[in-house]
């Protein structure tokens, strides 16, 4: 990950974080294949752009999130 990092993609299960990625394109090379296997690249590159939180549709109990910093709360590392 970059060391300012704007925004965060999280794949969550029983308040779990299973995926962390700081871009959509390597947070879904990350994700599991059965996850690549229902939707493509473009279709959850769309669902975050529409919303920052949303249940998988095929598995409810699998939540997916976007998290935007804002620049004031990003600090630089020493």
């Amino acid at each position: 990950m970059n060391a300012i990092i704007k925004n965060i993609y999280l794949l969550i299960k029983d308040n779990k974080v299973l995926v962390c990625e700081n871009n959509v394109k390597e947070f879904y090379n990350r994700l599991p294949e059965k996850f690549k296997n229902y939707k493509s690249y473009d279709y959850y590159n769309r669902e975050f752009k529409k919303s920052n939180y949303f249940p998988l549709e095929w598995d409810n109990e699998y939540l997916l999130q976007h998290i935007t910093f804002k620049p004031d709360t990003v600090y630089k590392q020493l």
